[in-house]
C-alpha cells in the first residue's frame, strides 16, 4: 500500500515536472516564412521564334508550338535541317535560367539534337553562350535529358541553336523546356 502511494506520487511529481517544463518559453531565432526558393519551370511565360518553322506552319501537327506545349508525345519537326537552325525563348521579364530539358522525338533517332549552344540575352542582339554541348545522344524515344549550368545574370532571351543532328536532313523534338533556378541551387 506505502509503495502503491509512493508510485502515484512520484508520477503525479513527473507529470507536474514536465508540465511546467515543457510550458517554458524557448527563445527561437527569427525567420522570414516562406524565404525558400524553388526551381520553376519558366517555359509558360515565353513566347516562342524560330528561325525555321514547320511547312505547316508553327500551330500545325508538328509545328513549333509543339516543342513547348508540355506534351512529351507531340513533337516539332523541320524538312530540310539547317546548320544554323535555332529556337528561341523571348520573355517579358527577365528570368534567371539555370537548366533547361530536352525531350527526344517519338521515332528515328537520327533527327535528335546532336551539338548545340544554349545563349542568354539581354536584348535579344548580344548573346552569351552559357551552356554548350556536342555528340549527345537520347537512349531511347521521348527521354527527357536535363542540362544544368551555372547562371547568375537573369535573361530576356534564351536561344538554343542547334548545329548538328544525328543524321539525314529532318530534326524532330518532343520538348524544350527552360528552368528557372536560383543561385544558392547551382
Amino acid at each position: 500500500m506505502i509503495f502503491l502511494k509512493t508510485a502515484k506520487t512520484a508520477v503525479g511529481i513527473c507529470i507536474a515536472l514536465t508540465f511546467l517544463t515543457g510550458c517554458v518559453k524557448e527563445d527561437y531565432p527569427r525567420t522570414e516564412l516562406f524565404t525558400w526558393k524553388a526551381k520553376v519551370d519558366v517555359t509558360a511565360k515565353a513566347a516562342l521564334v524560330v528561325n525555321i518553322e514547320n511547312g505547316a506552319g508553327a500551330a500545325s501537327t508538328e509545328g513549333s508550338s509543339k516543342v513547348v506545349d508540355n506534351d512529351f508525345v507531340s513533337k516539332f519537326l523541320i524538312n530540310p535541317y539547317a546548320s544554323n537552325f535555332y529556337m528561341q525563348l523571348n520573355f517579358p521579364a527577365a528570368q534567371q535560367v539555370a537548366s533547361y530539358t530536352l525531350t527526344s522525338g517519338g521515332d528515328a533517332p537520327g533527327r535528335d539534337p546532336k551539338d548545340w549552344k544554349f545563349s542568354g540575352s539581354l536584348d535579344g542582339t548580344t548573346w552569351v553562350d552559357l551552356d554548350t554541348r556536342t555528340g549527345e545522344t537520347f537512349a531511347s524515344r521521348n527521354l527527357t535529358k536535363t542540362y544544368s549550368f551555372k547562371n547568375i545574370v537573369p535573361y530576356k532571351h534564351y536561344r538554343i541553336s542547334i548545329t548538328a543532328i544525328g543524321s539525314g536532313s529532318l530534326f524532330q523534338l518532343s520538348e524544350w523546356r527552360v528552368i528557372e533556378v536560383p543561385e544558392e541551387q547551382q
